[in-house]
């Protein structure tokens, strides 16, 4: 195929590159998705890439629609060698397509249909539980993810892969504890997840709305978030374990609020 990109000096290709670093990703306010299914997610959410990187020799039949796909928006599609694409990529093998998106821009509105249920995630520093915990809340049905100081920075590649496309379904903020939104202050039910909690996590009403605190493993949660909390809970561990990942711990806690939500849906229905 003519006209493939070899060099690593290519303009875009040091663009791309540069959103590697979070200051980069920052000023352009742009990021990288590596590999066709988080792509295919992000066009399945009705989000356009400013750039499509593939590599010809290496697409095969789960490529190819991601490649015409972006084709037929328009996309600027640039094919490149295999050495660039080691270049471009943080993962040891990777897959041989990835764009460059703009951050979403996803609004944060009060749900019409059901009560609030927010994550705020507090000085969590690995990109992977940062990551796991957005996937978890997609999946939970959260109607947001509000990041306090101190967090990794939500469109690191390692928290872009292990989120899966949650980027591009929720609303992600940055955001101070004494700038939260009006919306997120009035929730009657703000929730610190504590390993020494005497309260169980099952034992609250999570159909009310609600706000979840996920702190780091090493540091627990800030004092401010502990001043926002009006409960703190634990989930119960046996053999002597005395805590979970961080990840872990969020993703238990989120699908509970999730099945109890169903459950009282399935009743409302029923008595209808």
């Amino acid at each position: 195929m003519t006209g493939v990109i070899t060099s690593r000096r290519h303009p875009l290709v040091q663009f791309a590159r540069s959103l590697r670093e979070r200051r980069a990703r920052e000023r352009e306010r742009a990021f990288l998705v590596e590999g066709p299914r988080i792509i295919t997610e992000a066009l399945e959410a009705g989000f356009r890439p400013q750039l499509l990187f593939f590599v010809p020799d290496l697409c095969g039949a789960t490529e190819a629609p991601v490649i015409e796909r972006a084709r037929a928006l328009g996309v600027r599609l640039l094919p490149i060698g295999p050495s660039v694409l080691e270049y471009l990529a943080e993962t040891v093998t990777p897959q041989p397509v990835i764009a460059v998106f703009s951050y979403p821009t996803i609004p944060l509105t009060v749900p019409a249909e059901e009560a609030w249920l927010v994550l705020v995630v507090d000085r969590l520093q690995d990109p992977g539980n940062l990551g796991t915990l957005l996937r978890s809340a997609w999946g939970a049905g959260a109607h947001a993810v509000l990041l306090a100081p101190g967090t990794v920075d939500a469109y690191n590649p390692k928290v872009v892969r292990a989120a899966a496309g949650a980027h591009f379904h929720l609303p992600i903020q940055e955001v101070s504890y004494d700038r939260l939104d009006a919306h997120v202050l009035a929730i009657g039910q703000r929730v610190v997840a504590d390993a020494r909690a005497p309260t169980a996590y099952d034992e609250l009403d999570w159909t009310r709305p609600s706000l979840l605190v996920i702190g780091s493993e090493a540091h627990g949660v800030s004092a401010e978030a502990h001043r926002l909390a009006t409960h703190r809970v634990a989930i119960p561990l046996r053999g002597g374990l005395e805590s979970l990942n961080a990840a872990v711990a969020g993703s238990v806690i989120l699908f509970e609020a999730a099945r109890q939500r169903r459950v009282a849906q399935r009743r409302a229905t029923t008595a209808k």
